[in-house]
């Protein structure tokens, strides 16, 4: 006797099948979102140590004091918004995330150096507003470094 009862497909292949347009456009997508997010992110930033750059002052003042300067901060800015250019033109992308990499990361410092301004009293895992407000820049981090990743896998696979 043949067994002719079908197999029915699982859970993950009907939502496979169905969701497959948006999966479609969201690799479609994914790269240049991140591209831009992060170049909007930059911009932003970049542009209210401008506007005020007495919060960055105080938070270097509470953690890396040598770097409590007015000027500092300004030059932060300039650096952090010459980035988001190049982000938002798409040009020199990889070299472009990898330094904002290092800016992220000289952020995430403040976390070993300064840890009652991340944690405050009451210390690890909890965190101050302040640590919450640094944190997302382990986030940032990690999108520059797909980045990177997404525009040497495109120039090799170009060659």
């Amino acid at each position: 006797m043949q067994n002719t009862t079908s197999m029915k497909p699982s859970i993950n292949e009907t939502l496979d099948m169905t969701l497959e347009p948006a999966f479609t456009i969201a690799q479609r997508i994914a790269t240049p979102f991140l591209r831009l997010s992060l170049g909007i992110i930059l911009l932003w930033i970049g542009a209210l140590k401008f506007a005020d750059p007495t919060p960055v002052v105080g938070l270097l003042h509470a953690s890396l004091p040598f770097l409590a300067a007015k000027s500092f901060v300004y030059g932060l800015g300039v650096l952090e918004v010459v980035a988001a250019a190049f982000l938002l033109t798409n040009h020199a992308v990889r070299y472009v995330a990898l330094f904002a990499v290092l800016l992220f990361a000289g952020t995430l410092t403040i976390f070993l150096v300064a840890p009652m301004v991340s944690y405050g009293s009451q210390g690890f895992p909890h965190l101050t507003l302040a640590g919450q407000f640094l944190l997302k820049d382990l986030v940032l981090a990690a999108g520059c470094v797909m980045l990177v990743a997404r525009d040497l896998a495109r120039d090799q696979q170009q060659a």
